[in-house]
């Protein structure tokens, strides 16, 4: 048997097939369609949230964060350091200055302990990763952004459907993006994500960013000659508002990061079986579990007693008294057992671009010491394979195999 990593990360069935066949049927714009609104509506009620924006992948709605906040050259964000590489690719490109906190070795999340050390009259905004799908303990660190004036931001691409303190993750959210690519627990076709938000400004401005259009300061028109255009039945006429005003400043510009129709109405069906989808991950990680915690040298993550796990990726430890070392368990899996493991994600305060800014393993001046994350990467973590397509024979394969390999 070979068990490997899912190359989509939910369930597709004839649901789906029907609502992309409705769209195509409909004479709706692909771009602008009603499903879109509709997936909006329907997310945002999901998560208890008043603002859901619609977008092409999770990775845009972190770029539109960034614009929302006017980050800038000069400007500090605090990133906890196992992170994907999307979550401050757009802060490289603007030259915001990345502080790295180091992860709190038992929930795999940011040690909010080691926050405050490290924010400075330059830090705008904090960004946060719910690691796998566990949700970071909110309470601190949204009293830590709220004493120092800063913008608590939530990369929640493992975490939609987790829940924290009784609500879901994005419910008492500034701004909070979801990930909707092949591996998450829902999918829009392949990509798309979503931006949440309780701010209405901020859902203005994203909703303008994502359609290229850009934020600053317009001023009426008057030009005789041109005179005022009447306005038109047909809106693709109008223009909104573009024979009327002139733009004389601009603080950003927009892109195109809109989310299609088709790819929203198959959103919307997904987002019917989410918990669904998170119910069959979680039966596969408690089963996971009752197998670790009989393996001595093997350690089960540790989750916040008011959290509820997602469970898009089933991380665990290998402890000191492992009779065996980490890579060596990975080999085993991989080599006997025909079972891919990952470990996710490499630290951040090693990737190439903050190398050259002064970051180095151990940490640096900037960041101080990363003592966990880099213990953990490399001696302690890995992942089990984890999706809602797994049969009972495939669970049980994986969990003998472990069994197996900590007998002899």
């Amino acid at each position: 048997m070979k068990i490997k990593e899912y190359p989509v990360g939910t369930i597709f069935g004839e649901e789906e097939i029907t609502a992309i066949k409705r769209v195509l049927n409909s004479q709706d714009t692909l771009t602008r369609g009603s499903d879109v609104e509709l997936f909006e509506q329907e997310f945002a009620k999901y998560c208890g949230v008043k603002n859901a924006v619609a977008v092409s992948s999770c990775g845009a709605a972190l770029q539109i964060t960034s614009k929302i906040l006017k980050l800038k050259d000069g400007d500090e964000v605090i990133c906890q350091a196992n992170s994907f590489w999307v979550t401050i690719n757009h802060l490289l490109e603007r030259k915001v200055k990345i502080i790295c906190a180091d992860i709190d070795p038992y929930s795999l999340n940011i040690d909010t302990k080691k926050i405050e050390s490290l924010i400075t009259n330059k830090t705008k905004a904090i960004y946060i990763v719910h690691h796998g799908g566990n949700p970071a303990d909110l309470d601190s660190l949204r009293k830590i952004a709220r004493n120092h004036g800063i913008t608590l931001v939530e990369d929640a691409a493992h975490a939609l459907g987790a829940e924290y303190g009784g609500e879901k993750i994005g419910a008492n959210s500034e701004l909070t993006c979801f990930s909707f690519s092949s591996l998450k627990n829902i999918s829009t076709l392949g990509e798309g994500g979503m931006l949440v938000t309780n701010n209405d400004k901020f859902a203005e401005l994203a909703k303008g960013f994502r359609s290229n259009f850009p934020s600053g300061h317009k001023v009426k028109r008057n030009v005789k000659h041109l005179g005022k255009y009447p306005k038109s039945k047909n809106p693709y006429l109008n223009m909104g508002d573009a024979w009327d005003f002139d733009w004389v400043r601009l603080d950003e510009m927009g892109s195109t990061y809109r989310m299609s129709s088709v790819q929203a109405a198959v959103g919307r069906v997904q987002l019917k079986k989410l918990d669904s989808l998170i119910r069959k991950r979680t039966d596969i990680a408690m089963r996971y579990n009752q197998t670790i915690n009989k393996i001595k040298g093997l350690k089960e993550i540790e989750i916040l007693p008011n959290s509820k796990h997602a469970w898009h990726l089933f991380s665990f430890f290998i402890t000191s008294d492992s009779k065996i070392d980490r890579d060596e368990l990975v080999d085993k899996l991989a080599d006997q057992y025909n079972i891919e493991i990952t470990i996710r994600f490499f630290p951040i305060n090693l990737n190439g671009l903050l190398r050259m800014d002064g970051c180095e393993q151990g940490g640096c001046n900037l960041c101080g010491k990363l003592e966990n994350i880099e213990k953990i990467w490399f001696h302690e973590q890995m992942s089990l394979p984890i999706s809602p397509q797994m049969i009972d024979k495939e669970i049980e394969y994986v969990k003998e195999s472990l069994i197996n390999i900590f007998s002899v």
